[in-house]
């Protein structure tokens, strides 16, 4: 499209909207579901005018519009978080973006697009941050220290879900300049539950699950398993048959499977008989390698049958007392987050604490 006619569209929507006067971003812009050709940005507003988002690798040459948006009720009033598809990104590349609704103006961001295969990569990795906003924010600060490309969160973002829980307890400042340079996926925990505002802050990547509560998604060598440990994972389930037919499918270098509740821990919660089953019977027979959970406060880190069970506890919530169990290798009472590097048949997996001290480090070859 012309530069020109972009403007052209862009002064339209400014001068001509009726509610030009009462516009405003809600908070920074952030991504959601990157794909190797696309990326989403979410912008809250409050209203439903379209939000523009001008993007490119060295000028902002390129505009994208809403998408679709989906409602937020606080309380008596109502936002609008508006997806809006980047479309055409080159893999391996630094964009900048920048958000408008109507008067309004973010920042400029950037972020690294989709690691193809062959590229080594960083994945930014912490769970059960709710009830916890001062620590959450300063494992948002070290986190982003480490420039992750995407970000993989095992639950438990806010503590029931209601909307000025998202914003005190997950949305944090911190937070907020993280997720706006790198994507992040999110399994759902039990506290933030299957509630509207999880459908309108998320925005879960198209999968043949047909459900945004569970999917799969390839990034890099790396393909990727999120399920909900909040619904049924029977035998006789729609996850347990999708988990199925998607770890059956891959030919990725490795399968890293994401669920809240785990199937392997000592201490807080306990462990899961059902998703014990699940591991056994489905996780076990297709080879995963890496099985990343939340649900109990604390780092740790066992392994069953080949595969390892990390429980990443620490990102806010208060701590809870791990206790030993045969198939517990190390555990840590402390807040903390991880970093995993991917490069090709490696894997290098390291947490912290929040003084940068390494409490845990594996490595995975093939």
């Amino acid at each position: 499209m012309n530069i020109n006619r972009k403007y052209y569209i862009f002064f339209f929507l400014v001068f001509f909207s009726t509610n030009f006067a009462l516009s405003k971003l809600l908070m920074r812009p952030y991504l959601q579901n990157i794909t190797p050709t696309t990326i989403t940005v979410m912008v809250e507003t409050d209203t439903k005018d379209p939000v523009t988002v001008f993007y490119g690798k060295e000028n902002l040459s390129n505009f994208a519009q809403t998408s679709f948006y989906r409602i937020a009720e606080d309380r008596r009033n109502e936002t609008y978080v508006h997806r809006i598809i980047l479309e055409n990104l080159e893999t391996n590349t630094i964009y900048k973006y920048r958000a408008i609704h109507l008067n309004d103006t973010s920042e400029v961001f950037s972020f690294h697009s989709y690691i193809p295969e062959g590229f080594p990569f960083r994945i930014g990795l912490m769970g059960d941050n709710r009830s916890g906003p001062e620590i959450h924010s300063r494992k948002s600060r070290k986190l982003a220290e480490h420039k992750p490309h995407i970000l993989v969160y095992t639950g438990d973002l806010c503590y029931s879900g209601k909307y000025f829980e998202w914003k005190n307890e997950f949305f944090t400042d911190d937070e907020q300049k993280l997720i706006a340079t790198a994507p992040f996926y999110n399994s759902l925990g039990n506290h933030e539950g299957k509630t509207e505002l999880t459908k309108v802050f998320l925005q879960a990547p198209s999968s043949i699950s047909n459900d945004e509560y569970f999917y799969s998604f390839d990034y890099g060598n790396v393909h990727f398993l999120v399920l909900n440990t909040e619904a049924d994972v029977s035998p006789t389930s729609a996850q347990w048959k999708f988990a199925e037919e998607d770890l059956s499918s891959t030919n990725k270098t490795w399968k890293v499977v994401v669920f809240h509740i785990p199937a392997y821990s000592a201490g807080g919660h306990g462990d899961n008989k059902k998703m014990q089953e699940f591991t056994s019977k489905v996780l076990e027979k297709y080879r995963v390698d890496l099985v990343l959970n939340g649900h109990n406060h604390f780092y740790q880190r066992s392994k069953v049958n080949g595969i390892y069970h990390l429980v990443l506890g620490g990102g806010g919530s208060p701590l809870y007392e791990p206790k030993e169990a045969p198939f517990v290798e190390k555990s840590v009472k402390d807040y903390h987050y991880a970093i995993m590097d991917v490069n090709g048949n490696k894997i290098k997996l390291t947490v912290y604490d929040l003084r940068d001290k390494i409490i845990d480090e594996i490595l995975l070859s093939k």
